[in-house]
């Protein structure tokens, strides 16, 4: 007997109901704030545009976190803010909101939301519990792990989908609903996504991030990194970075459940109904297409729609029931973060605040400014995709890291690692896709992230230090040149078209 899952009703259950007098407190306190920012005297690096951008993401900060509105009604609001104060055009703010990546996270959501009408999520259930056992400390750790393991062959945001679905019948046979949530929901519920985060940065499968950060290294230097190699230096940090997720969460929100009940047990499961078969085989034939888009060069997103289509040619669910139960306020967030990562990048207030970081470093060994450029990752990404960071992040730190007079891959590699650091919900798919049931608050997930940046960063910089001399990268780093006339004026950053050979 399938369990049907509607994560849209989760997701307006799990909001708290916040009264009128909350709302316009917070309301006029990011206001406030944002106002604050922009009577600041405009740096003269900076520029005016990139001014306001920072004061209205000042107060679009303040409202997500505070969620005095819905935050799919503030994320519509950003594109308005960009377009109101002059800061992008109608064109530049809403066309990120339809980023091919966004439509893909659209399409990883409404694949959950298909698996929820079916009993594929108990039997998945059935399956952890065996593996995992009953113990809740094996079964956290299990999880987490396989989690950052199987994301780094096939996609963070899909495997976090997969997982949460498969936990929500246990959750519901607990009686756990979203305005019931406690620290065994909790757990869970941060501790698969942000896995499943650190597996992203692992190959060039698991996150656009990964092949983004070697393709502008190669344009950068001329130092191109193939698949195996990347997967080389950027695997173990990986599963380490997995681990230090395990610790965090299990110290900031430790189940005060220690052995799951009886009756969570699981019955043998009667055969598979023929649209369930359907469905699986239509859902492994995808996972084996993303898996080849090396080859194919067809974008993942292209796949995940084609994925629904067929399901819909073949009647396997109903999709007037899909659209009544899709959670719309992850992907209108999701749009926004996008937006405001174009803008950041636009307005150059990203690289104007990446100048004001890095000349710190100046001088120190590489990883000490590998944690310098983790800590700006985590703080950048925490506002766009983790991807789209990337893109903003290597242009910077690469000649950052030549400046400073440290070796510029191990600073490029750190990148797509950290940037698994958010500090809100906002910047990556997965933390983003669990934030859409309704089981935590942003204020909840903020003091999550924000403890395990600090831990995983830490452990980051060590197991660089570490890992990266031990496979030869430093090696490889000696005759590797940033073009000579590539430099930093203001917040422009010039480079030889030339690469260096």
């Amino acid at each position: 007997m399938s369990m049907e899952i509607n994560i849209a009703k989760l997701e307006e259950e799990g909001g708290a109901a916040k009264s009128q007098k909350h709302a316009l407190k917070w309301i006029g306190i990011s206001i406030a704030i944002g106002l604050a920012i922009w009577l600041i005297p405009t740096p003269e690096a900076l520029g005016a545009r990139g001014h306001a951008f920072l004061a209205l993401l000042a107060a679009v900060i303040v409202l997500w976190t505070s969620e005095a509105i819905p935050i799919g009604v503030t994320a519509i609001g950003v594109g308005c803010g960009l377009i109101i104060f002059n800061i992008q055009s109608s064109k530049a703010a809403w066309e990120p909101y339809a980023n091919r990546t966004v439509i893909f996270v659209f399409f990883i959501i409404m694949l959950g939301v298909m698996l929820g009408q079916t009993s594929i999520p108990n039997r998945l259930m059935s399956y952890i519990l065996k593996v995992g056992g009953t113990n809740v400390k094996r079964l956290s750790f299990t999880l987490c792990m396989g989690s950052t393991f199987l994301a780094a062959w096939t996609h963070d945001a899909t495997i976090t989908i997969i997982l949460l679905y498969a936990m929500m019948p246990m959750f519901l046979k607990m009686g756990l609903t979203p305005d019931k949530s406690n620290s065994f929901t909790k757990h869970f519920m941060f501790m698969i996504p942000l896995g499943a985060a650190c597996g992203g940065g692992a190959t060039f499968l698991g996150s656009g991030r990964s092949p983004a950060s070697a393709e502008l290294l190669g344009q950068i230097t001329g130092y191109h990194i193939g698949f195996m190699e990347y997967m080389l230096y950027q695997f173990v940090p990986s599963l380490f970075l997995g681990l230090a997720t395990w610790l965090a969460v299990w110290i900031i929100y430790p189940p005060k459940i220690k052995e799951l009940p009886a009756e969570l047990a699981v019955e043998k499961m009667p055969p598979m109904e023929k649209n369930e078969k359907i469905l699986s085989w239509v859902l492994t034939v995808t996972f084996v297409l993303w898996f080849m888009t090396d080859l194919t060069k067809i974008h993942v997103s292209a796949i995940g729609g084609l994925f629904i289509v067929v399901c819909m040619a073949f009647k396997v669910v109903d999709w007037k029931k899909c659209l009544d139960e899709y959670p719309w306020n992850p992907i209108m967030v999701f749009g926004a973060g996008f937006s405001l990562g174009v803008a950041m990048l636009d307005t150059g207030a990203g690289k104007w605040i990446a100048t004001q970081i890095f000349p710190i470093f100046t001088g120190l060994s590489w990883p000490w400014v590998a944690a310098g450029a983790s800590w700006l990752s985590a703080v950048l990404t925490s506002f766009m995709a983790n991807a789209a960071a990337t893109a903003l992040l290597v242009p910077v730190v690469v000649p950052m890291a030549d400046m400073a007079g440290t070796p510029a891959a191990p600073i490029a590699m750190s990148v797509p690692l950290a940037t698994t650091f958010v500090l809100l919900v906002i910047g990556c798919p997965p933390t983003l896709i669990a934030y859409g049931f309704g089981y935590f608050t942003q204020w909840e997930a903020f003091k999550v992230l924000l403890f395990r940046s600090v831990i995983g960063i830490i452990i980051l910089s060590l197991i660089m230090a570490l890992w990266y001399p031990l496979v030869g990268m430093p090696g490889n780093i000696d005759n590797m040149k940033v073009p000579a006339k590539l430099t930093m004026s203001g917040y422009e950053l010039v480079i030889d078209p030339a690469p260096v050979q």
